[in-house]
């Protein structure tokens, strides 16, 4: 039983890291692209989303899974499961950034 709960400790550990990484890495890029304004960062932005939404998704996937099978750890599954899923709104405002200052760039508004 020991095993286990380190297996999903770990788990929430490596969801908390991701978790940061892939929030500090999009807001790097997000600011790169304010100061410069340099198109560059909206290819660059968008490689890295993909390979964030697909590094995320394996460890969402491996956390619910844990949250099914280990039964006596799940709040603990829980709480690092939000805390990847907060990612997304995070990444949406983002992108919604990006897109209003691409198009404001675009038109000259």
């Amino acid at each position: 039983m020991e095993d286990y709960n380190q297996k999903v400790i770990s788990d929430g550990n490596l969801a908390k890291i991701v978790f940061i990484l892939s929030f500090s890495i999009g807001t790097l890029i997000l600011a790169l692209f304010k100061i410069t304004k340099h198109e560059t960062f909206i290819v660059i932005g968008f490689y890295y989303v993909i390979a964030a939404l697909f590094f995320n998704f394996i460890l969402f996937v491996n956390l619910v899974y844990d949250l099914i099978v280990y039964k006596t750890m799940q709040l603990f599954l829980l709480k690092h499961i939000l805390l990847l899923l907060i990612n997304i709104p995070i990444a949406l405002f983002y992108l919604y950034s990006v897109f209003k200052s691409f198009t404001n760039q675009l038109f000259n508004f």
